[in-house]
């Protein structure tokens, strides 16, 4: 079989698969939440409720001004893509655990390459299918982010506008999206193929997802100018947080105003960040197909 009907397998199976489209929706109703608990926390703040006459003020001016940035244009554009880096890879995570560890409950994956057994050839049709399947996803919840920050900013009584040099950001900023979630789809194709199961892709990519997270919120035990920091920004969650504050701020946001940890002067470089990301997730890959070539396939659990 070419790569190409392998390709097409994977994509029809993955978006007709009823998972995909429960955790598309699970995620725009978590961005209905969110979005409407940052109006509701603008709205009180300038008592638009009450025509002014009584302010309920929990957070600091320029932290106000920041979240009212994000129901505005150009920053919903940052904040969507804030969303769907954080949010999103706990769903790119239980999606691939999905894709790939039913194959082994289901024991469809021991039929499909008993009948074509280039498993190398499988699992990049595998991986292809996904991240396509996620950048799709990521344009439907873009556009209903839009819509969203358009109906908040217009209720607020600004939404903003949106010039060329903000079209022209959003390529990129897809491009380093897509890029912050595919160490986690890698990590979580190695933990089914190294565990043969569903539960144990979920249980590994959520488990790293959390202790990556974790240790990228140590920066701020970590001097600028420590040789520590040399060394922890080689971690994978200090790249990360370089290619996601890099989107916030190509569309007018200043995340560091809002995350006490988040400190600028201490992120890798771009170019730092794009090395180390794409190093980490060819390891995961070649490690999800060095289990899936030497391991045996069982069948139907």
């Amino acid at each position: 079989m070419s790569f190409l009907s392998l390709f097409r397998a994977e994509w029809f199976k993955l978006s007709r698969r009823p998972l995909t489209w429960i955790l598309l929706a699970i995620f725009l109703a978590l961005m209905v939440v969110y979005f409407g608990m940052i109006f509701l926390l603008v709205a009180l703040n300038d008592g638009m409720f009450t025509g002014g006459e009584s302010q309920l003020k929990v957070l600091a001016d320029f932290q106000v001004e920041q979240y009212r940035r994000w129901l505005s244009f150009p920053g919903v554009f940052g904040a969507t893509f804030s969303q769907i880096n954080s949010i999103g890879g706990i769903c790119a995570i239980v999606l691939t655990a999905g894709a790939m560890g039913s194959e082994y409950s289901w024991g469809t994956l021991r039929l499909q390459l008993a009948r074509h057994p280039r498993r190398e050839r499988y699992l990049i049709a595998k991986i292809v299918a996904l991240l396509l399947l996620i950048l799709a996803g990521m344009g439907i919840v873009l556009v209903f982010g839009v819509g969203l920050g358009w109906l908040f900013g217009s209720l607020l009584g600004d939404a903003g506008s949106v010039g060329l040099g903000d079209i022209l950001a959003i390529p990129l900023a897809v491009v380093r999206a897509l890029a912050v979630m595919t160490p986690y789809v890698m990590f979580t194709l190695a933990s089914c193929t190294f565990g043969r199961s569903l539960l144990a892709g979920v249980a590994g990519g959520l488990i790293f997802l959390s202790v990556d997270v974790s240790l990228g919120g140590i920066t701020l035990f970590v001097e600028r100018d420590s040789p520590a920091l040399l060394f922890y920004n080689l971690l994978l969650q200090q790249n990360i947080n370089t290619f996601v504050t890099l989107n916030s701020r190509s569309f007018g946001l200043s995340p560091e105003l809002l995350v006490a940890n988040l400190d600028m002067n201490v992120l890798p470089s771009p170019l730092q960040a794009t090395l180390l990301i794409a190093l980490y997730s060819i390891s995961f890959g070649f490690a999800a197909y060095w289990w899936l070539a030497r391991r045996d396939i069982p069948g139907a659990s």
